[in-house]
């Protein structure tokens, strides 16, 4: 089995059901629920979902949102050392920076994010869903 780390864009396209790439994570979701992708996001993406969702919905709405990734996805641990890697990187974006160690640390090979250009920094292979799904 695979291990993909799926950056909070990603996870929010699908809870929110944006059409950029909703089919692309849609399929990704659908071959991780079969087995051959063992999805995982950082928990900072799980505090980031229900805040958004909570804003543009409601709480209730974010809740049952979450309680629905939380059954997709494995939730990688977020501590002091990703936390200092974030705060000395060269990230240009600090959420992006901890994602990145996270997904380092947790021993993974790929990132699925919308905004490849925010990773350049990464050691990392990182790929929109569509690249991925086309490298799969």
């Amino acid at each position: 089995m695979r291990k993909v780390f799926v950056d909070t864009d990603v996870i929010l396209d699908f809870l929110l059901g944006r059409d950029l790439y909703l089919s692309e994570i849609t399929e990704i979701m659908e071959k991780s629920i079969t087995g051959i992708f063992d999805l995982s996001v950082s928990a900072v993406t799980i505090s980031n979902l229900y805040y958004i969702i909570a804003k543009i919905q409601n709480k209730r709405s974010a809740r049952a949102k979450i309680k629905k990734i939380l059954k997709l996805v494995k939730v990688e641990n977020v501590g002091e050392t990703v936390i200092q890697k974030a705060s000395e990187s060269v990230f240009g974006d600090f959420e992006d920076a901890v994602q990145n160690f996270c997904a380092e640390e947790a021993k993974h090979k790929i990132i699925v994010t919308r905004n490849t250009r925010d990773f350049r920094a990464s050691k990392l292979a990182i790929m929109t869903p569509k690249e991925f799904l086309s490298r799969v």
